[in-house]
C-alpha cells in the first residue's frame, strides 16, 4: 500500500461482448499491456461472459490511483461495449 493508511480501491466494470473469442485474443494488446503501466495497480482480472456481459476487476493501492485509471480514455475493442463503471473500496483480500 501506498502512503498513510490510505486503502485499496478496485475499478469495477460490466461490458456487452459480442464475440468471446475475439475479445479474448485481443486482451493482451488492448488491455493487460495497458492496465498494466497503470500508477499504483496491484492485480486485473477480466472474468469469463455470461450471458455476453463480461466483467472486470482492476485492484489498485488507492482511490486517487483507481480515479486517475477509470478516467483514463482507453482505444475502443470491436464488439464489446462498456456498460457500467464503478469504483469500489476493497474491504478484504487475501
Amino acid at each position: 500500500m501506498n502512503n498513510l493508511g490510505s486503502r485499496m480501491h478496485a475499478v469495477v466494470a460490466t461490458v456487452s461482448v459480442d464475440n468471446v473469442e475475439e475479445a479474448r485474443s485481443l486482451l493482451p494488446i488492448a488491455r493487460e499491456a495497458l492496465v498494466s503501466r497503470a500508477p499504483g495497480i496491484l492485480c486485473g482480472y477480466w472474468l469469463e461472459p455470461i450471458d455476453s456481459v463480461g466483467m472486470s476487476v482492476l485492484d489498485f493501492e488507492s482511490r486517487e490511483y483507481a480515479e486517475t485509471a477509470a478516467s483514463y480514455p482507453v482505444p475502443p475493442m470491436p464488439g464489446v461495449k462498456l456498460l457500467t463503471l464503478q469504483i469500489r473500496e476493497v474491504f478484504a483480500h487475501v
